[in-house]
C-alpha cells in the first residue's frame, strides 16, 4: 500500500482522486495550497505526488522545480494534473523531472493506470537502488577484508592475464601503485623472468601454466628477497566461477610461508643431526650408510666406514666440568670435518663415539692417510676457555666388500677394530682385516 498525496485546489478533483486512488488499494492526502507542499513532503515523505499545474499560490512547475532540486524530496515520482493540453507544456514537465501527465477532466481508468505505472517504477528503481547499496557495501567490506590480509592477492583476465584487481599486500610486494598496476600484464611468456613470486623463467612458465590451466592449482615457489635471503611462497590460483558463464577470470593467492618453512627445514635438521655438534646423528648415520653402499654396489666401488672415540674425554669431563667437555667434543667435530671430503660423511653416534663414512675408496692407504690425518688433527693442542686440553683418538675401520656387504656387519666389524685399537694402546688405526687375519 503506498501514500499520494494529491495536490489541486478543486475539492471535487481532490475528492474523485481520493475515491480512485482507494479503489486501487493505496491511501491519500490531500493539499489545496501548492506553497505548504514542500515543509509537508518534509514532515511526512509521500510515494507519490499529483501535482496540478495551474494552482492560484504557487503554480505546479515552480513546486516541481523546487522538489527535484531538494536535498531529500528529489526522488518522489510526481504526475503532473492539468486540463491543457499544450505539447511544449508536456515536454517541459518531463524536461523538469515529472514521471507523467494526467489531463483533466480525469478519466477513472486513466488515472489509476497511470499511477500504478508510476509506483511499479518507483519500487523497482528503489529496489535496484537497494542492491546497488548492498553491492557497495559489499565491495566496502570485501575490499576491508581483503586489504587486511597479509595474503598478496590479484585478480586477473584468463584471456591476456592482464590485472583486474589487487589488494595492498599485492601492490606492496611487486612495488606499484593500483594506478599503475590495473591493466598490466604481469604474467607472460616474453615478460621478465623475476616477477611475483618467480625468480627465474622456469618458474614464471610454470605460474603461467597453473594460470592458464583452467582449474585450482597449488604450487610452492622459493626465491630470494631484496637482502638475498631465502624466501618461500605458497600460490594458489581459483578459476572466479560465474553461474552459467564461462569463467574469464583467476583469483591469484600467494602467501609467504618463510618462517613456517625455515621452522620445518630447522625441525627436520634437529631430527636428523646432533644438537650439540651439528654433525649427523646415529639416524642419518645409517641412511647415509644405505645410500653409501647402494652407490658402491651400483659403481663397483668400495666404501669404509671408521668408528672413533676420544681417549681420556671421562678424565676431561672430571677435573674440568661438562661445559668444557662440550666444548671439546664441538671442536673435535669441526676438526674432523676438515679431515674428509665433502662426499663423505662424519656422525657422532653421542658422547664421545664419533664415525665417519668414506665413499669410493681407491685403496686402503687411502684411509690410511685419512686415518692418520684424523689422529694427528686430534693430537693437537685444544684451547678451551681458559684451558689446554690435549686428548688422543682411537679409530677402527672395516672397508666394503671385503669386511661386510652389509651396514650391519660393515658396524659390527667396525666397532671391534675400534676396541682393538683401544686395546693395543690408544691414538691408533686399527683396520677390522688385519685383526681377523690375526685370529
Amino acid at each position: 500500500m503506498a501514500e499520494i498525496l494529491v495536490v489541486d485546489d478543486d475539492s471535487q478533483v481532490v475528492e474523485q482522486t481520493a475515491r480512485l486512488i482507494a479503489d486501487s488499494g493505496h491511501t491519500s492526502d490531500f493539499l489545496m495550497e501548492s506553497r505548504f507542499l514542500v515543509p509537508k513532503l518534509e514532515s511526512r515523505l509521500a510515494d507519490l505526488v499529483l501535482l496540478d499545474v495551474n494552482m492560484p499560490d504557487v503554480d505546479g512547475l515552480t513546486l516541481l522545480k523546487a522538489l527535484k532540486s531538494h536535498p531529500t524530496l528529489s526522488e518522489i515520482p510526481v504526475i503532473m494534473v492539468t486540463g491543457e493540453t499544450e505539447e511544449k507544456l508536456i515536454s517541459q514537465c518531463f524536461e523538469m523531472g515529472a514521471v507523467d501527465f494526467i489531463h483533466k477532466p480525469i478519466r477513472p481508468l486513466e488515472l489509476q493506470s497511470r499511477v500504478r505505472i508510476a509506483l511499479e517504477t518507483r519500487q523497482h528503481i528503489l529496489s535496484i537502488k537497494k542492491k546497488n547499496e548492498d553491492l557497495k557495501r559489499a565491495k566496502a567490506f570485501s575490499d576491508t577484508v581483503l586489504n587486511s590480509m597479509e595474503d598478496a592477492i590479484v585478480v586477473l583476465k584468463r584471456q591476456d592475464l592482464s590485472v583486474v584487481d589487487a589488494n595492498e599486500s599485492f601492490l606492496k610486494v611487486v612495488g606499484q601503485t593500483r594506478k599503475a598496476l590495473m591493466g598490466s600484464q604481469l604474467y607472460h611468456a616474453e615478460g621478465p623472468a623475476s616477477c611475483y613470486p618467480c625468480n627465474d623463467a622456469d618458474d614464471t612458465t610454470l605460474l603461467i601454466e597453473m594460470l592458464r590451466g583452467g582449474e585450482t592449482a597449488y604450487q610452492t615457489f622459493s626465491s630470494r628477497d631484496e637482502h638475498n635471503e631465502k624466501c618461500y611462497t605458497k600460490v594458489i590460483t581459483i578459476p572466479i566461477d560465474v553461474p552459467g558463464k564461462v569463467s574469464d577470470q583467476i583469483l591469484l593467492i600467494g602467501r609467504d610461508i618463510t618462517k613456517a618453512r625455515l621452522l620445518q627445514d630447522k625441525l627436520k635438521h634437529l631430527a636428523f643431526h646432533d644438537v650439540l655438534t651439528g654433525l649427523p646423528n646415529r639416524q642419518l648415520f645409517y641412511d647415509r650408510i644405505h645410500q653409501s653402499l647402494a652407490m658402491s654396489r651400483r659403481h663397483n666401488k668400495r666404501m669404509a666406514i671408521m668408528f672413533f672415540d676420544l681417549d681420556r674425554f671421562k678424565q676431561v669431563n672430571d677435573t674440568l666440568g661438562h661445559d668444557i667437555g662440550d666444548l671439546l667434543l664441538i671442536e673435535v667435530a669441526r676438526r674432523l670435518i676438515t679431515c674428509i671430503r665433502k662426499s663423505d660423511t662424519i656422525a657422532r653416534l653421542g658422547g664421545d663415539e664419533f664415525t665417519a663414512i668414506l665413499n669410493e675408496v681407491e685403496s686402503v692407504q687411502q684411509v690410511h692417510v685419512v686415518a692418520e690425518k684424523i689422529l694427528k688433527s686430534l693430537a693437537a693442542d685444544f684451547f678451551l676457555s681458559e684451558h689446554t686440553v690435549n686428548i688422543t683418538s682411537s679409530i677402527g675401520v672395516a672397508l666394503f666388500p671385503q669386511d661386510g656387504e652389509n651396514m650391519e656387519m660393515l658396524t659390527k666389524h667396525a666397532d671391534k677394530a675400534l676396541y682393538a685399537a683401544k686395546a693395543a694402546g690408544r691414538n691408533m688405526v686399527q683396520f677390522f682385516a688385519e685383526i681377523s687375519a690375526e685370529c
